[in-house]
């Protein structure tokens, strides 16, 4: 899970680097005299311009599919470690199912789960073997 918190925090100091560089290409655009300067100036100015533009349009599609693929990797992240456990256990507590208790490696608020639902089977059990 700190992976992808810092995935995330690493996405957006990649965003803020890019609204840092817009900004300089905006005041640059903005403090541009045309009145004063000669064509020779405004064509390498142009190109100046059109060059940082291009190359902040590739870095944010960059940063977007880098985002894309964070998202898709904490996705399955999600998946696989809290998503598929509990729909096991949801399996487990099904009375009607006989299947062992998922087993986790460390203690978890999923493990205390599965050990509460572990207990709570019992109990009913015992109930339900008394009362017959």
């Amino acid at each position: 899970m700190t992976g992808y918190i810092v995935s995330i925090s690493c996405l957006g100091y990649m965003a803020f680097f890019l609204f840092v560089q817009l900004g300089q290409v905006d005041r640059i655009v903005q403090t541009i005299n045309p009145e004063s300067m000669t064509a020779e100036q405004m064509t390498v100015l142009k190109n100046r311009v059109t060059r940082s533009t291009e190359q902040l349009k590739d870095e944010m599609l960059g940063v977007a599919i880098v985002g894309s693929l964070v998202s898709i990797i904490g996705a399955a992240y999600t998946f696989s470690l809290i998503i598929r456990p509990l729909n096991r256990m949801i399996e487990y507590a099904s009375l009607q199912s006989e299947i062992d208790p998922p087993e986790f490696n460390s203690n978890t608020e999923l493990k205390q789960l599965t050990t509460a639902i572990t207990e709570l089977r019992e109990q009913l059990k015992e109930k339900s073997s008394v009362q017959v």
